[in-house]
C-alpha cells in the first residue's frame, strides 16, 4: 500500500503525537493504524516488505486493546529487531482473537528516512467509535 493511500489526521497535542484514522470495519482500521504509525515514523514509500514475516495474535473482543497490542508489537520490531512493518494481514484466529502478520523490511538508514521516534503507544485517549461510515480510532503515541 502506498503512503498516499493511508489517510490519517494528525490531532494537535501538547507533547505527544495523536492521530485519527477511519475505516469501514475493524480489521481495516487496525491495519491502517499500524501503517499510519509506520508512515509517520519512517515513511511508507521507503518500505519494501518481504525481508521477513512476524505473526502474533491479539484479542478481538477489546478493540482498543487489540490496537494497543498491534502498535506495541510494531514498535518492538522496529526498535529491538530493526524490522519495519510494510504490510499487515489480519485473519480471525481460533477463539476470540485476530491473527496478525507483519511483512517487514530490514531497517536500512541509507534507504529509510527517520521522521519521528515513538517511545510507545498509550492507552490514554485510545478510543474506537462507530461512525456512519464504519469506525474511527483516536490514537496517542508517546514521542
Amino acid at each position: 500500500m502506498k503512503a498516499e493511500e493511508i489517510r490519517y489526521e494528525v490531532i494537535e497535542h501538547t507533547a505527544d503525537f495523536a492521530f485519527e484514522i477511519q475505516a469501514p470495519d475493524f480489521r481495516q482500521l487496525l491495519r491502517l493504524a499500524v501503517l499510519a504509525v509506520v508512515d509517520a515514523g519512517w515513511g511508507l514509500e521507503t518500505i519494501e516488505p518481504g525481508h521477513s514475516s512476524h505473526k502474533f495474535t491479539v484479542p478481538a473482543q477489546d478493540r482498543e486493546m487489540a490496537i494497543f497490542l498491534a502498535l506495541s508489537e510494531a514498535l518492538y520490531l522496529i526498535d529491538a529487531l530493526e524490522l519495519i512493518p510494510g504490510a499487515v494481514k489480519i485473519q480471525s484466529a481460533i477463539g476470540d482473537g485476530l491473527d496478525i502478520q507483519f511483512d517487514c523490511d530490514q531497517l536500512d538508514l541509507e534507504r529509510h528516512s527517520h521522521r519521528m521516534a515513538f517511545k510507545a503507544v498509550t492507552l490514554h485517549g485510545l478510543q474506537v467509535d462507530e461512525t456512519e461510515d464504519g469506525l474511527k480510532a483516536t490514537i496517542l503515541m508517546d514521542i
